[in-house]
């Protein structure tokens, strides 16, 4: 119970609430994301998720036998419209969501947005997971959906995007006491219980205040990182506040084949906007402004990549 309180603690500036009676301690995001689908949904169902989206989501649905529709996205993310229009076409049984600083575009939905999502939701019958791997980063970004509909929204908050890849400790808020006790008994049928020893560190950092001492380290690492993205790169970039991953849209001489294998030879890496399409790939490439180890090593990168985009592609790089 103790790992419950810490983690109903650390939400509740987010939440507006703390129910320590609603959250389950998972072993990370996708052990959360996992459960729930194997309860919210049955092989054959159909999902809706963001065009682009996490791809441990498709991994997830391909692994479940779960179809997935893209709901289609703009420069203020999903749009609700394009959401309603896939219930009543298709009627999914879930909407995963990702609205704040998204991966991979960073962008973050806007509160009217979210109110509409979550009426469309309720009148349609679908649950919504939401991911909110990055809120803990966010500047003054609109209350999650769980805050505006609890009763529809199963909301995932994982440590290991926002504090540590060590910590693999997630926090699931279920609708209610009934639906976390129902969660549980999927979470024990596949052993996907955190660790008793991670959970613990994970509530020590909480409690002792070095979670909250990490966050300002990575909040104000990241702003110097994007800072550095800014002054390399002259356009093209997607980058919220906050976000320690960029998107890339690439000029029209380039196709995101092509750019990841250049930049592979170089020994710079990109993540193509395949790895989280659901459907029709656009031409571009994520960028992880935390993988480099120093910001040198981030301004190296990106001197590389913005020489080659100046350039065209050699015939013999060109991949479709």
């Amino acid at each position: 119970m103790r790992d419950r309180e810490a983690g109903a603690r650390w939400l509740e500036a987010r939440l507006g609430t703390r129910a320590p009676e609603r959250i389950l301690v998972c072993p990370g995001a996708q052990g959360a994301l996992l459960a729930l689908l194997g309860v919210l949904a049955a092989p054959g169902d159909t999902i809706a998720a963001e065009a682009l989206t996490y791809p441990g989501l498709l991994a997830a649905a391909a692994h479940m036998r779960l179809g997935v529709d893209p709901v289609t996205l703009d420069a203020s993310g999903i749009i609700p419209d394009a959401f309603e229009e896939l219930c009543l076409r298709r009627k999914p049984k879930v909407l995963c969501v990702n609205p704040t600083l998204h991966n991979p575009t960073t962008t973050t939905v806007p509160l009217d947005r979210r109110r509409r999502l979550v009426d469309i939701a309720r009148r349609h019958g679908v649950r919504i997971i939401e991911d909110d791997a990055y809120g803990a980063l966010a500047p003054d970004a609109p209350p999650p959906l769980a805050a505006i509909g609890e009763d529809v929204v199963y909301y995932i908050a994982g440590l290991s995007k926002c504090l540590s890849p060590a910590l693999r400790v997630a926090y699931l808020v279920a609708p209610s006491a009934g639906d976390a006790a129902s969660l549980m008994v999927a979470i024990r049928a596949t052993a996907s219980m955190a660790s008793p020893l991670t959970a613990a560190l994970a509530t020590r950092w909480l409690e002792t205040g070095t979670a909250d001492a990490t966050l300002d380290a990575i909040r104000r690492e990241t702003k110097a990182r994007q800072a550095i993205v800014r002054s390399s790169l002259d356009g093209g970039v997607q980058m919220s506040p906050g976000a320690f991953h960029a998107w890339l849209n690439l000029p029209e001489h380039w196709t995101r084949g092509a750019l990841v294998a250049r930049l592979r030879a170089e020994g710079v890496g990109l993540v193509p906007s395949d790895a989280f399409a659901v459907a029709d790939a656009p031409e571009a490439v994520r960028l992880g402004l935390g993988a480099p180890r120093s910001a040198e090593a981030l301004k190296q990168s990106l001197d590389i990549l913005s020489h080659i985009l100046s350039q065209r592609p050699d015939v013999s790089t060109l991949v479709v």
